[in-house]
């Protein structure tokens, strides 16, 4: 007999949430908010990593059940998990939900749809890109972003590499390709292969942004089965010299399948309690956006708000995401009680801080 949850306090939303691991579990919820349904459903696109939170939003909003099934690529050989909504509607409106409401654009191609005003709200693994924000500028139009949940950009091996962890200047070097041999950074004596994904994608914006933060990346190849979020699974599961990156949403909760290994930075380990206690470097922000000229009594911008109320935080942490709630919660240590250092790029300490230098305090960032 299936439980009603409808009946449950929104406390017991978070103890429900579908474990990445349960793929047979079903959850329904209530919804959340007044008067919104599937005529009115805003279109909304982003990154292939937050398509199981879009989808399962929507299921939660309009009163439909959901389980995560594993859906095999048969021309790569490899699975990745989705949601599947259990549609309780007409085809008709399934179809209007699905092929008008639930857009899967991927990162890009969604911040120019929203740009273009042919989408309402994305969510993606990262926030507008220089490339974007040029685009956005020729055409007179501006977004509103705002970070929804924690997430991190993990760095990936093949699993018979025995590395484990690498510093950010070995990762820096590997991509300047001032390190070349898997020998220099405690690993077998082999050439490494770095790779790098498309420009503009959420994960090469956040690599070179936040890891390589204004060096010059040698050219590598882009991975070689086309411009997709399993693209790195793909090329390092064949490729024992390989090195890649992706968001660890997309390892941890979507792949799962054992074809490559999240390796630690700088000593700390590759794991969703060290995104939520912000301890891993590369710790990121996943994004929600909507133009600002967008109105604000629409159904749209009612979601855009919603996705950050205690509600649909639960939402996101059921999803698989570390929630903004949790991370936030963190005791921060108090600015006096921290000990500053300050390293240049090569990670050698130096007397002060300047422009391109990192600063080391816990982890590093980049002096603006």
């Amino acid at each position: 007999m299936k439980l009603n949850y409808k009946t449950l306090v929104p406390a017991l939303l978070s103890a429900l949430a579908l474990s990445c691991n349960a793929n047979d579990d079903i959850v329904q919820t209530p919804n959340g908010i007044d008067g919104i349904s599937i005529n009115n459903f805003p279109i909304i696109d982003g990154s292939d990593s937050t398509e199981p939170l879009r989808t399962i939003l929507m299921c939660k909003l309009l009163g439909y059940d959901y389980v995560w099934e594993r859906m095999m690529f048969a021309q790569y050989g490899g699975d990745a998990k989705r949601v599947m909504p259990q549609y309780t509607c007409s085809d008709e409106e399934r179809h209007h939900i699905t092929d008008n409401c639930l857009l899967r654009n991927n990162t890009h191609p969604s911040f120019l749809q929203l740009i273009d005003g042919k989408v309402e709200v994305i969510f993606t693994a990262r926030s507008i890109s220089r490339d974007e924000a040029v685009y956005a500028e020729e055409k007179g139009v501006k977004l509103i972003e705002k970070p929804i949940a924690k997430d991190a950009l993990a760095f990936l091996v093949n699993p018979v590499n025995p590395v484990e962890n690498l510093s950010i200047e070995q990762i820096q070097g590997i991509y300047t390709g001032d390190i070349t041999n898997w020998s220099e950074v405690g690993g077998i004596d082999t050439l490494i292969t770095p790779y790098v994904r498309n420009r503009n994608s959420g994960s090469q914006e956040k690599f070179e942004t936040m890891v390589m933060a204004g060096l010059t990346i040698k050219e590598f190849p882009e991975l070689q089965v086309g411009n997709i979020m399993m693209a790195p699974y793909y090329q390092l599961r064949d490729d024992e010299s390989g090195i890649a990156y992706s968001p660890f949403y997309y390892y941890n909760v979507i792949v799962d399948n054992g074809f490559t290994k999240a390796i630690g930075v700088n000593g700390v380990p590759m794991t969703k309690e060290n995104v939520r206690n912000n301890s891993y470097p590369y710790v990121t922000d996943v994004y929600a956006a909507v133009r600002s000229d967008i109105d604000k009594s629409s159904m749209a911008y009612k979601l855009f708000e919603y996705i950050t109320s205690e509600e649909g935080q639960a939402i996101v942490e059921e999803s698989g995401y570390v929630p903004l709630a949790a991370f936030a919660n963190i005791k921060k240590v108090e600015k006096e009680e921290q000990s500053e250092a300050y390293y240049d790029l090569q990670g050698r300490k130096t007397a002060t801080p300047a422009r391109g230098i990192y600063i080391k305090d816990g982890k590093k960032i980049a002096v603006k």
